[in-house]
């Protein structure tokens, strides 16, 4: 499995990562948050043919912010994600990925179901909505910017960058 992601500024990710420390107050180990939204996950055989594709339709695209605006406690997954707005470059690039491969990305990352995330919180005994309840009480709605798009082949026991693209 290859993932597209897009990687947000540093000091954004670190918004997103003192949010999920506040897990520490309800007994739970804060997640290592990888600051990324998810663009597709390409699940066929070719992977130097998707990312070269992924890489043209980038070479369309320049910096671009993302405005992080909620934080959401999704069901059944139960999962707690910092959820930005679906709209503009990274809904435009999404898109153009999805239809060129919708065949070959998984049930989450094709065009209609797509939602734009970055998980803070997965852990099954937490109870999610005290959780939640508290990130929402000091979130506020921030822009990140987007300044590079990755490659990176997922495994059972972590991942690995293999390629990437910089948005100029």
């Amino acid at each position: 499995m290859l993932c597209a992601i897009a990687k947000i500024d540093p000091a954004s990710s670190e918004r997103l990562v003192t949010l999920a420390k506040l897990t520490e107050g309800f007994g739970i180990p804060p997640r290592n948050v990888h600051g990324h939204i998810t663009l597709a996950t390409y699940t066929g055989d070719d992977e130097e043919r998707f990312i070269s594709s992924c890489k043209t339709v980038l070479s369309g695209y320049g910096k671009f912010s993302v405005c992080y605006d909620k934080i959401e406690v999704w069901s059944p997954s139960t999962i707690i994600v910092a959820v930005p707005q679906k709209e503009g470059e990274i809904a435009a690039i999404q898109r153009e990925i999805s239809r060129g491969w919708a065949a070959d990305l998984d049930k989450w990352t094709q065009g209609d179901v797509w939602q734009p995330h970055t998980t803070l919180v997965v852990n099954p005994q937490a109870d999610f909505n005290s959780v939640a309840e508290a990130m929402q009480g000091v979130f506020e709605p921030f822009a990140a910017q987007v300044d590079k798009i990755e490659f990176s082949r997922v495994y059972e026991d972590g991942y690995e960058i293999v390629d990437f693209i910089e948005l100029l």
